[in-house]
Order: structure tokens, then sequence, then C-alpha cells
């Protein structure tokens, strides 16, 4: 008994060291922790004694180039976003509502938008409660009420509603049992103020 403790311990002792090999060399970003406060480090790139690198002209010009890219291409797929500026007495206006934009629309091209956007508006709310029938249903009416259509007192019988009944509970039951087997690590819930149990591996 004592030789396979010992050999166990062996064993975890060499688990671990491997995992701390495995996951230094998975994570390079995390950083070096040690429990000496005199313990110092330096980089192997930026050290004095490092090579010059005859690149890193070309590199930040590279890297300034992608960054103005980017800024770019972002500017263009999301022309929503805010302009943003650090000059305080920058300003802007828009560009169909200036004074000088030509007329683009008369008033009954107006109107006619309007009941097409508010056509639009009742369709996509028909839309919405016709995809989510879980939504409750909004109204501004206080004395407005309803009833549920299954459980109103003129509903038909439902012979099948006792088997529905057992096949949840039973679902229910395999569920926990599913559960149970594989979560073994969960706790174990009871009720019974008095229940009690031990460890089989150290009894």
């Amino acid at each position: 008994q004592d030789e396979d403790a010992e050999e166990r311990a062996r064993i975890l002792e060499d688990m671990a060291q491997l995992k701390k090999l495995a996951v230094d060399y998975m994570h390079p970003e995390l950083p070096v922790k040690t429990t000496d406060a005199f313990a110092c480090g330096r980089n192997y790139f930026t050290r004095p004694s490092a090579p010059q690198d005859e690149d890193a002209e070309e590199r930040a010009r590279i890297l300034e180039d992608m960054a103005q890219l980017k800024k770019l291409a972002v500017d263009y797929m999301h022309p929503e976003l805010p302009v943003v500026t650090t000059d305080p007495f920058a300003c802007g206006r828009n560009y169909f509502s200036r004074p000088s934009a030509p007329q683009h629309e008369g008033e009954e091209e107006a109107e006619e938008r309007a009941r097409i956007l508010e056509d639009m508006a009742q369709l996509k709310k028909l839309a919405v409660d016709y995809l989510h029938p879980e939504l409750p249903v909004k109204t501004t009416d206080a004395f407005a009420y309803g009833r549920n259509y299954f459980t109103r007192p003129s509903a038909e019988d439902d012979e099948e509603e006792a088997e529905r009944q057992l096949i949840l509970e039973d679902m229910a039951q395999l569920k926990k049992l599913a559960v149970d087997y594989l979560h073994p690590e969960l706790p174990v819930k009871t009720t019974d103020a008095f229940a009690y149990g031990r460890n089989y591996f150290t009894r």
C-alpha cells in the first residue's frame, strides 16, 4: 500500500510538471511567475548586443500603410460610424438637406413614401407576430382581456393528456440519470436532513 501511494504521488508530480511545460509552450503570452524578488530579465530582441535589424524601417512603413488601409476599409464598410476628429473647429453639413440641394421629390411623392413606410411597418408587425407567437400581446386598452383556447371550459377533452404527462415525467427522470452519469463531479442533492454518506476510496 505504501509503495503504491508513493508511486502514485511520483506519477502525479510528473504529470503536474508536464502540464506546466505544456502550458508554457502553448501560451508564451503568459507572464513568468517567480517567488524570487530579485529575479530580472531582458528582452532578447532589444538587448544592446542584438544585431541591427536593417528591415526595421521598412517594416514600420509597411505597418503604417496597413493601418491606413485598414482605416479606409472600415470607413468604406461602415458608413454609419461617426467621423472622429481632433479639430474642435471642424464642422459639416448634410449633403441631402443643405439649402442648395435640388428638389428631389414633390409633395405627392413624400405622401406616397409615408404610406409605403406605414404599410411596411404593419407587415413587419404581422411577420413578427407570426414568427414569434411566444411574445406577449401588447395593448393600450386597460379593459381588454383574453382566455386560453386550450383550457377554456368548452374545450374538447384531450384523451392523450395523461399519456403525455407520463412521457414527460419519464423523460425528466432519464435526463436526471444522464446528467448524474455524465457529471459525477456534481454534488448529490437531497431533501433528507438525516441522509449521509462516506467515501468509497477512503473508507
